[in-house]
């Protein structure tokens, strides 16, 4: 008998979560074990992979979406689930934003997962029904 799966989609935080990004020098350097980390996860484990960030007035969607492509890891990204404050009708933590996310992906909120580097963000995601995961933020970075 295979156990059942709690899970079917995996939103993650971009800065600090999945890399360093700095939105005025509109750059982003991945971890080093992000992008195995993010194909072990859609390859091995079947699961869908989405993006939910703030991005501000500093970067459109699409920016953000050619930095994720130009480190690599946009190809482990389910199109349908990339969210920003730009789509959402508010940023994190808002349970809003978490609620978007779900409902663009087509999952129910309960089978999804936030993975993310702030304890705000984690608990709006939790008050909006997903589970979640607290990253351990990066040493020397201070949480916002």
């Amino acid at each position: 008998m295979s156990p059942t799966r709690e899970i079917d989609m995996i939103f993650f935080d971009i800065g600090g979560t999945l890399g360093e990004a700095d939105p005025h020098t509109r750059t982003f350097v991945p971890y080093p074990s992000s992008a195995e980390m993010l194909r072990a996860l859609r390859e091995d484990l079947g699961l869908r992979i989405g993006i939910v960030t703030t991005l501000g007035p500093m970067l459109t969607n699409a920016e953000a979406l050619e930095l994720l492509r130009s480190a690599g890891l946009d190809v482990h990204l389910d199109p349908a689930a990339f969210v920003s404050d730009h789509d959402a009708s508010a940023a994190k933590p808002h349970v809003e934003t978490y609620q978007f996310a779900a409902a663009k992906a087509g999952v129910p909120i309960g089978r999804c997962l936030y993975v993310g580097e702030n304890l705000l963000e984690i608990l709006g995601a939790q008050a909006a029904g997903m589970k979640t995961v607290l990253k351990p933020c990066p040493p020397g970075r201070e949480l916002p």
